[in-house]
């Protein structure tokens, strides 16, 4: 075994010293104060992460630190421990020598966030969310991503362990292709985590509540990895389907990527990255969706910063509970159809799954929210097909309700020419929704509002076309006292993020189910 140690100070001015690298693990070299995160056994097997999201603002050292080291040949495993001052928030990653300038798509070996504080590489095996195999001589890296420096320096220690006891080489995990026949609305979830990044359950776990509740289709998107793609493939079965995503998580905005058969770096530091980035996700034949775009004081790069590139696929305008100030995400989606641009709207529980049997209120479960996709077959190619068509629309759960919008007969997602002015057949059916209101919306607003009168429910009307979309909503109408008592018993159980207040939950109407809009082009 050859041990190694990479240790420095960091300073939110960016004047850190150089890191040092010594040969020796001698403790008295560690920070007196270091922070450790709640990590897995040593040896990383099947163990759960702890539940620690934190992103950040990089400050002026950069948003990533890295610590190169060298590997020589017949390394079978590495061992990375890190610490470092209370106080402040380092992530922590892995590369090898094949990685390359942003954007790579080689090199990639893991990462964990801030986690876990004991990760390991191996040809056989590695830690959830790093990737076993192969293990290239040269110079590999540690990354540490600096979410968050205070503004005393920020002493950091890494620690390095080398081994070249014989072992296997890991086989890919053959994956399990599922098509389930159609046509016909599936329901299911785009946004959810385990412990292959920094939840503590499993896939297992999430899979079971998601099957608890009913879903067709369940997206694991952990942040910034590919470690359970493979996993996630192979678990996918017709009783439900699975699709491998990756959540591009940086320090100004959060992303989500379906479709890419790899790993997608997350590197980003400013607006043209995210575009160079969203040209590679296409021509790599996969979708880019901007998440939670809403103010969330405290969460440290959970608001997207970024402009809205104009090629985003899809665009995240319900996140977990209504009440977590959706009403924001939606109003962004509003303008970013004003400008003309044609992002599917989406939803996502963004479920950090904590283990299974899930103790937390259904609420918070997975599956709040609930996308509906209408498909002639459900697998993963259709669910691609599906949110590039636009033919969807997310409601508050599995039971809906579910809201389906028709403009001259063209579907959500699609077209209808139409000059300025002329007078358009709309249809919208409600199912679910009796005693709620549905409302359309239009660029000027609210065009139009009638009840739900019955869960199965129709409206036709003539709209004198105007602006670039139409869409619809469903939306509650008085349950205040419902709301109060929910939110009450949630927060009693610290489940209500501390940047919420009733008061501005009541303030906004709440919204049961968005349609995905009928756009106008112009002619006809």
């Amino acid at each position: 075994m050859k041990a190694l140690a990479l240790e420095g100070t960091l300073r939110a001015d960016g004047r850190g010293a150089e890191p040092a690298q010594a040969g020796g693990r001698g403790a008295d070299a560690a920070p007196a104060a270091a922070r450790r995160a709640d990590a897995a056994p040593a040896d990383g097997r099947g163990a759960d992460a702890a539940p620690t999201d934190a992103r950040g603002d990089a400050g002026a050292a950069g948003p990533y630190l890295t610590l190169p080291f060298e590997v020589p040949p017949g390394t079978t495993r590495i061992d990375v421990r890190y610490r470092y001052d209370a106080g402040h928030i380092l992530d922590l990653g892995l590369f090898d020598p094949r990685m390359g300038p942003f954007p790579s798509t080689s090199g990639f070996r893991g990462w964990s966030g801030s986690a876990r504080d004991h990760v390991f590489v191996a040809t056989d095996v590695a830690t959830p969310g790093y990737l076993a195999g192969e293990m290239p001589a040269g110079s590999w890296q540690v990354v540490l991503g600096l979410a968050k420096l205070g503004e005393a320096p920020c002493a950091y220690r890494v620690d390095v362990e080398l081994r070249d006891d014989p072992l296997p080489v890991s086989a890919p995990v053959p994956a399990r292709p599922v098509r389930v026949p159609g046509p016909r609305w599936f329901r299911g979830d785009l946004h959810s985590h385990t412990y292959y990044s920094d939840a503590h359950g499993s896939l297992g776990d999430l899979t079971e509540a998601a099957r608890a509740r009913g879903l067709d289709f369940l997206a694991v998107t952990d942040h910034n990895t590919t470690g359970h793609h493979g996993p996630v493939r192979a678990s996918s079965t017709p009783e439900l389907v699975l699709l491998p995503g990756e959540e591009i998580t940086t320090y100004r905005g959060h992303a989500n990527v379906w479709g890419v058969d790899g790993w997608v770096d997350f590197r980003l530091r400013d607006d043209a990255d995210v575009a160079t980035l969203v040209e590679q996700v296409h021509a790599r034949g996969g979708l880019f969706a901007v998440n939670h775009p809403r103010a969330a004081p405290g969460c440290i790069g959970c608001d997207w910063e970024y402009a809205v590139p104009d090629g985003a696929d899809c665009f995240e305008a319900w996140n977990g509970p209504w009440g977590y100030r959706n009403w924001e995400a939606l109003e962004r989606y509003d303008a970013q159809l004003r400008r003309g641009l044609r992002p599917t709207l989406t939803g996502g529980s963004d479920r950090h799954q904590p283990g299974w049997p899930d103790a937390d209120p259904e609420l918070l479960w997975v599956g709040t929210p609930t996308t509906w996709f209408y498909l002639e077959e459900l697998s993963e190619a259709s669910l691609l097909a599906g949110l590039r068509s636009g033919r969807a629309c997310v409601s508050e759960g599995p039971e809906g309700p579910r809201l389906e919008l028709e403009v001259e007969g063209v579907a959500m997602g699609g077209a209808v020419p139409a000059a300025a002015g002329r007078r358009l057949r709309v249809r919208a059916t409600v199912t679910g929704g009796a005693g709620a209101v549905l409302r359309y919306v239009a660029a000027s607003g609210a065009v139009r509002e009638v009840p739900v009168e019955g869960d199965a429910f129709q409206d036709g009307w003539q709209w004198q076309a105007a602006g670039p979309f139409l869409r619809a909503e469903v939306v509650a109408v008085g349950d205040e006292a419902a709301v109060s008592a929910a939110f009450e018993a949630l927060a009693a159980r610290g489940k209500v993020p501390r940047w919420i207040t009733l008061e501005e939950v009541l303030a906004h109407p709440r919204r049961r189910a968005l349609s995905n809009p009928v756009y106008l082009t112009d002619g006809g």
